[in-house]
């Protein structure tokens, strides 16, 4: 008698590169067989002639002038204490440092910023709930976002809706990895689970994979408002991990996988 074998269900992995080895070793470690197809690059912006026409260069100058510094994201983070680092020796103090979740967060902990961050709904809604996005906080003070290239206006226009003078530090470009057809058809071999940071990284790939919903079976994003917008796409299962860091998406993908 011959007795089928079930073949594991591979996972793509959609970090940028330098973002995903952490998490593909975990997965690895744990008995997924693991696929890693960037969706994006990420190109930290020079300290040149356009960083001082644009003003960038000096926001981080004044930086103590702001009352309250905010990360949207890891990448911004991290490019963020870059710059700081080119030109605080010393960062300021009086600064509320925050970030919009618990990985972007981490990134300035590991520093030694003590951060402000939401504790359950790791988006910007979460975040102007903390007291120091408030009126009585900011108020009348200058707040500054680190973040990419046109990014959202929500939280800043809501900020400044609350009365602070907010700045754009835009530290980086996102670039689109535009990958053919035949590349798409190698990652998506096997109907996987397909790991995405967000509603934007979904987009991306349903514009190069039209048929998505039928070519994977599963998409995993962080967060309920996240995964919320993603259910009207047609796909058979969306998987909704607490956040985006590791432990986070290995819970998810363990819980899966156990009630398979």
């Amino acid at each position: 008698m011959t007795v089928a074998v079930a073949v594991p269900i591979p996972i793509v992995v959609t970090r940028p590169d330098g973002q995903a080895g952490g998490l593909i070793a975990e997965l690895s470690a744990r008995g997924f067989p693991v696929r890693h197809h960037p969706l994006i690059e990420i190109v930290p912006l020079a300290d040149d002639e356009q960083a001082v026409a644009s003003g960038l260069r000096q926001r981080i100058l004044d930086i103590d002038h702001y009352t309250a510094v905010i990360a949207i994201s890891m990448n911004a983070a991290a490019i963020g204490l870059d710059w700081l680092d080119r030109y605080w020796p010393q960062p300021p103090l009086g600064i509320h440092w925050c970030a919009v979740g618990p990985s972007t967060a981490e990134v300035l902990q590991r520093e030694g910023f003590s951060v402000h961050s939401p504790v359950t709904t790791y988006d910007s809604e979460g975040l102007l709930e903390l007291p120091v996005m408030q009126s009585d906080v900011i108020g009348g003070r200058k707040v500054l976002l680190w973040r990419g290239v046109g990014g959202r206006e929500k939280l800043a226009s809501e900020l400044a809706a609350r009365g602070a003078e907010v700045d754009y530090a835009e530290l980086y470009e996102r670039r689109e990895i535009a990958w053919s057809a035949q590349q798409w058809a190698g990652t998506l071999a096997g109907e996987p689970v397909l790991l995405l940071s967000s509603n934007q990284a979904l987009d991306i790939v349903e514009q190069q994979v039209p048929d998505l919903a039928q070519r994977v079976s599963a998409i995993m994003l962080p967060g309920e408002r996240v995964a919320a917008a993603a259910r009207s796409r047609g796909y058979r299962e969306v998987l909704v991990a607490a956040s985006a860091r590791d432990e986070d998406m290995l819970a998810c993908l363990q819980a899966w996988r156990a009630a398979q």
